[in-house]
């Protein structure tokens, strides 16, 4: 079902009281003040980023390049000499190492426009924003999606109030509906198991936790570097978590990660741990395998 896709992106009932709020604020603030509600909304957008930790890097990328194409293609001449100015101050001022990337994608977004027609720019700079969102939105969390809607509602705020005012309506109906939708399925399923025999072939301790986890419901980040683990680990709980939601009464609830007891764990796991607290999983570690985190399926919701 198309909601099982969407639905590690539902809220919970305290995020979604928190959206709801975020985008009421900047609903308030436009009826004063369009620069008003674009400073909400970039407070908003830095806030997630401290919290969540999360790396702006493509979502300045994705902005820089929708920004600047579309000025190039309203008033070309003053963007032209506006980035003139900017390079000329960095050059000058800054002692700063740019990603090769962000060069390329900066070139492109100048020089399309001012060689080849609206069309022809218009196309590139859809090509190349799926591009990015492809190869560098990825893993899609709910904070990153969060914070590419706030960027694309500034964005919008800097040419039009009243696109902008929709687009706040907009998100408070997806937020609203992803919300409810979810509580309802919820319901259904809670109505399911507790109408269904749990299954027999699955035999739990007092607290919850399968005794020996099969190697299909556990991830060894042994010989993995820390950023290699993490990307495992965000692999490996996405695909469980889809699994546990679509047939709850049958799949196994809980999951563990093996970080062993060396060297190296010495890094995995305290990321690995901030990594669950940051998500908002239910986790434990129990004191007599301190290589182990025991993490509950269940209790992760946006």
């Amino acid at each position: 079902m198309w909601f099982d896709t969407v639905r590690p992106f539902a809220p919970g009932v305290k995020k979604f009281a928190l959206c709801l709020t975020c985008l009421l604020m900047i609903g308030v603030a436009l009826v004063f003040n369009t620069t008003i509600a674009f400073a909400v909304v970039v407070s908003l957008s830095a806030i997630l980023i401290k919290i969540y930790k999360i790396d702006p890097e493509p979502i300045l990328l994705l902005l820089m390049h929708v920004i600047i194409t579309a000025s190039m293609l309203y008033d070309p001449t003053t963007t032209f000499a506006f980035i003139v100015v900017v390079v000329a101050a960095v050059v000058t001022f800054a002692d700063c190492d740019l990603p090769a990337e962000r060069v390329v994608v900066f070139v492109i977004s100048v020089t399309v426009p001012a060689i080849f027609g609206k069309v022809t720019a218009i196309v590139a700079c859809v090509l190349i924003t799926l591009a990015i969102s492809v190869f560098k939105l990825r893993p899609l969390q709910p904070q990153t999606v969060s914070l590419l809607g706030l960027g694309s509602l500034a964005l919008t705020l800097v040419f039009n109030k009243v696109v902008g005012s929709v687009l706040v309506f907009f998100f408070m109906a997806v937020v609203t509906g992803l919300f409810v939708v979810n509580k309802v399925k919820k319901n259904h399923e809670l109505n399911e198991r507790s109408a269904s025999p749990p299954p027999r072939n699955i035999s739990t301790h007092p607290n919850g936790y399968l005794p020996l986890s099969s190697p299909l419901d556990s991830l060894d980040l042994h010989g993995h570097t820390v950023t290699g683990a993490m990307k495992v680990l965000h692999s490996f709980l996405q695909e469980h978590e889809e699994a546990y939601r679509r047939n709850r009464a049958q799949h196994i609830r809980h999951v563990t990660i093996i970080t062993g007891d060396g060297q190296d764990s010495n890094l995995i796991k305290p990321t690995v741990v901030n990594f669950l607290k940051i998500n908002k999983y239910k986790f434990e570690t129990p004191p007599d395998t301190t290589g182990l985190v025991k993490v509950d399926l269940d209790s992760h919701s946006f």
